[in-house]
């Protein structure tokens, strides 16, 4: 049975946090990522909360990173530095909380077709990642990178090849595949990244913007009948989290999964 969890971005995680128990599964805490005001404010008296609230939990821990507006691969060092800034802050709270893995965006721009973006862009994500990856080893956390604008695997692929850590894999959003992709088979990211993969995201959507349905939602375009077997074939299955705001969303795709 695959290693799962299901996502949260609440500040008050304890409902989730109950589900989660109920059903024997993991939980990816995401408001550190989702509420970018909170990393400027009371953020340390929430780590103590979720710290008392996980007290015990035998559920794996997984935690979302910034990604507004965060750009790792600015050329603009000013910019560069707050998103490192954002991002090791992340990183130590996941540490704190028991977490395993981080997830980040690397936020490529599908848009900017210039001959040199995609070589310039690999290069100065190499650089960043490599940075935090070394703060990563020293935490025990592993970044994952997902998938968000990216159309083609190669392009976080890369980056993990280049960086060469164990600390740093990839995070495959289902959902991002079917609406932002060139084109390409499910099997083809799987192919690409399957080697790399600690982390995946699984909802449903329509096939116009990023809804976050449960798996199986009237009018989604994601065949999970598909999508599980060829998740639970990989040999080093990944942490795999129903990535849905709504509580009965979750337990929806739950029941789904047999859960």
């Amino acid at each position: 049975m695959e290693r799962l969890a299901i996502t949260t971005h609440a500040r008050n995680i304890a409902q989730p946090l109950n589900l989660a128990r109920e059903h024997h599964i993991g939980i990816e805490i995401q408001v550190y990522g989702y509420d970018p005001d909170l990393l400027d404010g009371d953020w340390r008296d929430l780590v103590a909360q979720h710290k008392a609230l996980l007290r015990g939990f035998e559920g794996e821990i997984a935690l979302h990173g910034a990604f507004y507006d965060m750009y790792s691969a600015s050329i603009d060092r000013q910019i560069a530095a707050l998103t490192r800034k954002r991002y090791l802050t992340n990183l130590h709270i996941a540490a704190e909380l028991g977490a395993r893995n981080v997830v980040f965006h690397a936020n490529y721009l599908p848009a900017l077709r210039h001959p040199r973006y995609l070589q310039d862009w690999t290069q100065r994500q190499v650089a960043f990642w490599s940075d935090l990856t070394d703060e990563a080893r020293r935490l025990g956390l592993v970044i994952a990178l997902e998938n968000m604008w990216e159309p083609e695997p190669s392009i976080i692929a890369q980056v993990l090849e280049q960086v060469g850590s164990p600390h740093l894999a990839a995070c495959l959003d289902v959902g991002h595949v079917y609406l932002y992709s060139d084109s390409l088979p499910f099997s083809a990211w799987l192919e690409r990244l399957g080697d790399r993969l600690a982390h995946c995201h699984i909802n449903n959507n329509r096939g116009l913007y990023d809804e976050h349905l449960p798996l199986d939602a009237e009018g989604g375009i994601i065949d999970y009948q598909v999508i599980l077997p060829m998740l639970r074939a990989l040999p080093h299955p990944p942490l795999i989290s129903l990535e849905m705001e709504d509580l009965k969303d979750l337990a929806r795709s739950l029941r789904y999964l047999g859960r």
